[in-house]
């Protein structure tokens, strides 16, 4: 059976229009479009367009999707290699033209001789593998496949800059549990599939510096947009 990022992904790179939605386990639900995966640079976020201007040099883009980032760094002249665990993930990029997609854990980096100047991962991607232990790992492993001067281009979401009631009250109950406010469980539906449920970690700006820290590297800078909660930190080796 396929699965539904895969299939989102697919039907992306075929100009499919139409919308997904992410359920978080308290029934909250939000709607997004398929498109977002393909969106040219002039509708990316503002944020976005700001931070993609602290890559430099060859660059491994963490959770490539359909391929929107890495083919407009590719565009610019960037040496580009995509990952995803989403096999139609990969599949779609390659159609749209990455030149080179694998499927391929960020914690479970293989490569042979590619040494990146950037590592790049949009979407909230910092914090998909949801756990402390595989963040770090992933840091660790981008620590061997980076050059020495190297960044982490990373987005995510200061959950704490909210005052929306279900949000805050789903802090609490994470608080209640013992863990971390940003600390999301959720799965996708789209169409008739239904994805697992998973944990995906937005991380404060203090949580991104400690998590940067255990795995060998430093919170250098902090992009944002005043009245937005998203972010993008800047990472260096430490």
């Amino acid at each position: 059976m396929v699965d539904p990022w895969s299939e989102i992904m697919k039907d992306a790179a075929d100009g499919v229009i139409g919308e997904y939605y992410i359920e978080r386990e308290d029934g909250r639900l939000e709607t997004l479009q398929v498109s977002d995966y393909i969106s040219p640079f002039d509708e990316w976020s503002e944020l976005e367009q700001l931070a993609i201007k602290h890559v430099s040099g060859k660059v491994l883009d963490i959770g490539c999707g359909a391929g929107r980032v890495g083919l407009y760094l590719q565009i610019l002249g960037h040496d580009v290699v995509g990952i995803d665990l989403a096999d139609g993930a990969i599949k779609a990029s390659k159609r749209m033209g990455l030149s080179r997609a694998y499927v391929m854990s960020a914690s479970e980096l293989k490569f042979e001789e590619d040494i990146f100047d950037t590592a790049i991962l949009f979407g909230n991607n910092f914090g998909v593998a949801g756990d402390e232990g595989k963040i770090v790992r992933m840091l660790e492993q981008l620590q061997r496949f980076t050059a020495p001067d190297a960044k982490i281009v990373a987005s995510t979401v200061d959950v704490l800059r909210t005052q929306d009631p279900e949000h805050l009250k789903y802090h609490q109950m994470n608080r209640e549990r013992g863990r971390p406010p940003g600390l999301i469980r959720l799965r996708v539906k789209y169409k008739d599939m239904v994805g697992e449920w998973g944990d995906l970690w937005h991380t404060t700006p203090d949580e991104m510096k400690m998590l940067a820290e255990k795995g060998g590297w430093q919170l250098d800078e902090i992009l944002q947009i005043e009245g937005h909660s998203q972010y993008v930190g800047i990472l260096k080796k430490s």
